[in-house]
């Protein structure tokens, strides 16, 4: 599925703005794309259904041609209907979903567009909620909202909506591959499969790339080709360079479609201790962070786009992790742009025996797909990660992780594949059942926090132990893909006390140091990037504040030393 893209050729009308909700009767403007939680007070434990409606036309010049809607999310389930018809369903957030609207628009004329919303937690939803106690991985029994994951549960259309308008003839899907490319010769590989509309038969693709151009006749919907670049400039942290890859249908000298990519020509491989970018060893020094803000709740927001990738440059950071759901397709663009690698994670968190069973597996197994058909081609994804912190002790967890696992495999053999474990731990009874079949070993500590509370130095002691019987137990690059302390910022003590930024600072410069000596670890992501909202609950006093920058993005005392540390140390 390609997002909508307005050029020469295809004309999108962006929906965003104030629309109409109607929540229990009473009607009153909302702004989509944001959450609803933040925009009133009476809806921020709101879960639904809500009805959100907008009004649009559609030029009469515009007679036969295809009118697609796009979502890019709604959280979570919703039914679309337009003019009163049906023309969707989903019941996935954090992903993009869309319909052909074309034989239900009245051109010329006002359309109605209304979208009925539901948030409710349930115990085999993603995310979860409502969990038995004696089940829960995550969370705390008497949080409010009751979720069994640690950040609130935003609903809405939370990204946009677009009306894209193109000919029958159009760019249905494309495929980049680069991975077998030589960066030893300086000679990229690039290996394309387009897929077109069945209208399209008969007519010419016409594909450029770095100044080559094809003419290939349309004998089918898929058509598989590959270019040859020599003295190729690879994509690099450094050097994150693009290429433009050009698509275009034509009839003779008519263009009837046009579609373009940024492209990234770059290799990953791993082996059993190191993860290559371009055959050269990579470190990933980053966070773990929330698409999340005042007021917009979950809700697209270009601003702080922009400032987070200026502090993780800022901060020397080379990459992030999409916690705990796929982020909008702009933090991707902007991560090609800027040459920051993404551990890209599907929306699966708080996963416990009450998914294991064919209908959610089935979900989960879609969800993985729409990810990674998603966001396949940006060169900044360097590794799918299919779940964060399951229940992956349960027996039944085996055979639905490794549905997911052969499932990312088969749709993309060129990168890693992994699983954010909190289990698999020293002690036998919290023994992971999943983590065999990944590739690179991803794991949440929180020594010295939760384990070992004020204990800092005992809780490296422990670390050090785990993550050696860990490695010797799988012989797999690991990642450690959390770990920190909460501190509230402007809290300070001495000595470091817990909740202090004193705490927080010393905790996190000290474990780096100790994982950095580990030949087999590949990766330290700090939890969390900023603070975020949560559920209500003791532990967690509005925010959690595991951030080493403030929900608004002031730095607290980590990101100093995590500066000076990571812009000189390594």
């Amino acid at each position: 599925m390609l997002r909508p893209q307005h050029n020469g050729i295809r004309n999108v009308y962006d929906l965003s703005g104030i629309w109409e909700l109607e929540v229990k009767g009473r009607k009153r403007p909302i702004t989509v794309p944001a959450s609803w939680n933040e925009q009133y007070q009476d809806l921020c434990y709101e879960e639904g259904p809500v009805v959100y409606k907008k009004f649009f036309y559609v030029p009469a010049d515009f007679r036969g041609k295809k009118i697609r809607i796009y979502f890019g999310a709604v959280n979570t389930d919703c039914i679309v209907y337009v003019n009163g018809n049906k023309v969707a369903e989903n019941h996935i957030g954090y992903l993009p979903f869309e319909a052909d609207i074309t034989d239900f628009t009245r051109f010329g004329e006002e359309n109605i567009l209304e979208v009925k919303v539901e948030n409710h937690l349930k115990t085999g939803s993603f995310p979860a909620g409502k969990t038995p106690p004696k089940d829960l991985l995550i969370g705390s029994p008497d949080s409010f909202p009751a979720t069994n994951f640690d950040f609130f549960p935003y609903g809405g259309i939370i990204r946009n909506v677009n009306l894209e308008v193109c000919n029958l003839e159009k760019i249905t899907d494309v495929s980049v591959d680069t991975s077998t490319s030589k960066p030893e010769k300086r000679l990229g590989i690039v290996k394309l499969n387009v897929k077109v509309s069945e209208s399209s038969i008969g007519k010419i693709l016409e594909i450029e790339l770095a100044s080559k151009k094809k003419e290939i006749e349309i004998v089918k919907d898929s058509i598989d080709t590959e270019f040859k670049i020599e003295n190729v400039r690879f994509w690099r942290l450094n050097a994150p360079y693009l290429y433009k890859l050009k698509l275009k249908i034509k009839d003779s000298e008519k263009l009837l479609d046009y579609y373009e990519l940024k492209i990234g020509i770059r290799t990953i491989e791993w082996d059993e201790k190191k993860l290559y970018l371009n055959k050269e060893p990579i470190f990933l020094k980053g966070f773990g962070k929330h698409e999340e803000f005042p007021i917009l709740g979950q809700g697209t927001f270009y601003p702080m786009m922009i400032k987070d990738f200026s502090l993780l440059k800022w901060i020397g950071a080379n990459s992030f992790r999409t916690s705990h759901y796929p982020y909008s397709e702009e933090w991707l663009d902007l991560a090609d742009e800027l040459g920051i690698l993404v551990i890209d994670e599907a929306p699966h968190v708080g996963v416990t025996r009450y998914h294991y069973n064919p209908e959610t597996e089935k979900l989960a197994v879609d969800n993985v797909k729409r990810m990674i058909e998603r966001d396949k081609n940006h060169p900044s994804v360097i590794m799918w990660s299919v779940a964060n912190e399951p229940e992956s002790n349960h027996p039944d967890a085996e055979s639905f992780f490794k549905a997911l696992y052969e499932t990312a495999k088969q749709l993309d053999k060129t990168r890693p594949i992994t699983l954010v474990s909190c289990l698999d731990q020293p002690d036998a009874r919290t023994r992971d059942v999943a983590l065999k079949y990944f590739d690179i070993v991803s794991i949440n500590r929180y020594y010295g926090w939760y384990i070992f509370q004020g204990r800092i130095d005992e809780g490296l002691k422990a670390l050090d132990k785990d993550v050696e019987e860990l490695y010797q137990r799988h012989k797999k690059p690991v990642v450690v893909t959390e770990f920190g302390a909460d501190a509230i910022s402007g809290y300070h003590y001495d000595p470091p006390q817990m909740f202090s930024e004193e705490y927080q600072a010393e905790l996190v410069e000290k474990t780096i140091k100790l994982l950095r000596e580990k030949d087999f670890i590949v990766g330290i992501h700090v939890w969390a990037f900023a603070d975020f909202k949560t559920p209500q609950n003791i532990r967690r006093p509005i925010y959690n504040h595991k951030g080493v920058f403030t929900r608004t993005r002031e730095p607290k005392l980590t990101a100093h030393v995590l500066r000076k540390f990571w812009n000189n140390a390594f």
